[in-house]
């Protein structure tokens, strides 16, 4: 028995030996493929130096040599993530020590304070404020021009109006000073992405505080020069009217007006090419028209009638003809005498018929074709709104959430907050169920692969935040995030397998290499 114990252990320890010279020989393999950035490994005090295993070939050999280049494949991929995650840390500690930086108590405060006047003009309640009085503020002018024409007086309610006046405009002026408080300068007035607009109130805000001052400094309105520099300011207050846009912008509220008002601005470059080709066709028709009647009027010695009144009127000069062509297609005069006037003339009833052919080219062509091209472009313009997509998808997913929950409450009839196979299987061959899941893109064989679909933690009932979720993930078709999470689900399930079988192949070659060494120490 000692023998044998003894016998095991010199096998033993030539297999020990034998692993040390593999792993000497697959570093210095490493060492030579990775060249000298490499740090030579430290010797181990128990390695002794021996002959490589090359020289003596053996069963394992091949396997071995085919390892330690996979290995060291694998050993120089693990070092370049290594030392790309050591200069991520190493990049994450700079940022860490720029932002452990201790700053003045002074700058600790007023960003402490920026902060919450951030968060105060962000709130939907500073937006509903400050758009209620945006609307207010419109109507009082409007009421005062009112009540300046009922007394035939501009000077009448003046003191009142006076004192409204400021009370607007100290409001408005805190709204800009807070969010230029809260922003900081040049991102209010540059870097934000409502600059557009926040320019327009540095502008309404200043043209206010002009006409007030303008107002307190003029001693009275009883000069002409008082009264035309008054009238002079006064069209400022176009600038506040315009603060009313800004209303669509900032608040829920007004969500179909902000749909129509992007849907405008959307157009004016349509309605520019639109103007241009439409001014292009009248004034083409113009000098037609105007050419004909000046040499009728030239033949004619410039006779003094009441076509002759007419031909001047209508089609006398090139301004007369563009506004005639333009009111004949616009609604703008009954177009039946304008054409009968061009039947005096040289061959009128040709004239006449040319007339005919504008105003049907220009109704039936020109106009059409313009009002889709505005359809087209207010409808592209009410689609790209990024905000207003958002508040849409959200309201969708909100009605979408109700009726999921409606249903549920119909299939659980017992109100216990679960439903069971049972009932839901019960309630899947109802038309109203069918439906609502066909409305949603769910399609399903039959009742248990729907139920096993839904069912997220495997317990066989399904609860309201199961089937609510889990309805709402698999709303219509695969998106592409979902095929990306698939396909990165599929990457990791075979980085997996090569790793088991990577194991799986080191594990062979230890049970090889030890039942050689066991069956050497026999012989």
């Amino acid at each position: 028995m000692a023998k044998l114990e003894d016998r095991m252990e010199q096998v033993l320890e030539r297999h020990r030996l034998e692993m040390m010279r593999h792993l000497d020989a697959w570093l210095e393999s490493v060492e030579q493929s990775l060249g000298p950035q490499v740090r030579p490994m430290p010797s181990t005090p128990t390695r002794q130096k021996r002959p490589s295993l090359r020289s003596a070939p053996t069963r394992g050999e091949g396997l071995s040599d085919r390892m330690n280049s996979y290995d060291a494949a694998r050993l120089t991929h693990t070092r370049v993530v290594e030392a790309s995650a050591a200069a991520s840390a190493a990049a994450t500690s700079q940022v860490e020590a720029l932002e452990s930086i201790p700053e003045s108590p002074k700058a600790a405060v007023l960003r402490s304070w920026q902060e919450k006047v951030g968060a105060l003009m962000a709130s939907q309640t500073s937006s509903l404020f400050f758009s209620m009085l945006i609307i207010t503020n419109s109507l009082f002018l409007g009421l005062q021009l009112e009540w300046q024409s009922a007394a035939q007086d501009i000077s009448s309610g003046e003191e009142i109006f006076l004192g409204i006046h400021i009370g607007y405009a100290v409001v408005f002026s805190v709204e800009v000073c807070l969010r230029l408080f809260a922003e900081g300068f040049w991102p209010y007035v540059w870097q934000s992405s409502d600059w557009a607009w926040n320019w327009l109130d540095i502008f309404v805000v200043s043209s206010t505080w002009a006409e007030l001052i303008a107002l307190l400094v003029t001693p009275g309105t009883s000069t002409m020069g008082a009264n035309r520099n008054l009238r002079a300011l006064r069209l400022l207050r176009i600038g506040r009217i315009v603060r009313v846009v800004r209303v669509a912008r900032v608040a829920r509220l007004f969500r179909s007006l902000r749909t129509l008002i992007n849907s405008l601005m959307g157009t004016l470059k349509a309605l520019f090419w639109s103007l241009l080709l439409l001014c292009l066709i009248i004034y083409m028709f113009a000098i037609l028209f105007t050419d004909a009647v000046l040499d009728h009027r030239a033949t004619s010695g410039w006779l003094e009638s009441r076509d002759e009144e007419y031909l001047a009127k209508y089609y006398g000069g090139m301004y007369n003809s563009i506004e005639t062509l333009f009111r004949s297609i616009s609604s703008g005069l009954t177009w039946e005498e304008a054409a009968d006037t061009l039947r005096v003339i040289e061959n009128g009833e040709f004239w006449v018929q040319l007339f005919h052919f504008y105003v049907a080219f220009c109704s039936f062509a020109v106009l059409n074709v313009m009002t889709g091209v505005f359809c087209n472009a207010a409808i592209k313009a009410a689609e790209n709104d990024h905000e207003l997509r958002v508040l849409s998808l959200l309201q969708t997913r909100k009605e979408l959430t109700n009726q999921v929950q409606n249903l549920f409450h119909k299939i659980d009839e017992r109100g216990e907050g679960q439903v069971t196979i049972g009932e839901f299987e019960k309630h899947f061959a109802d038309e109203s169920v069918m439906g609502f899941f066909e409305s949603l893109e769910i399609g399903a064989m039959d009742a248990w692969t729907l139920f096993m679909s839904l069912d997220m933690d495997g317990d066989h009932t399904i609860s309201v935040e199961e089937f609510t979720e889990r309805c709402l993930k698999l709303h219509g078709p695969a998106r592409s995030a979902d095929l990306f999470a698939l396909r990165q689900g599929s990457e990791k399930f075979g980085v997996q397998l090569l790793n088991i079988e990577d194991k799986q192949r080191k594990l062979e070659r230890q049970l090889e290499l030890l039942g050689s060494g066991v069956q050497r120490g026999y012989l």
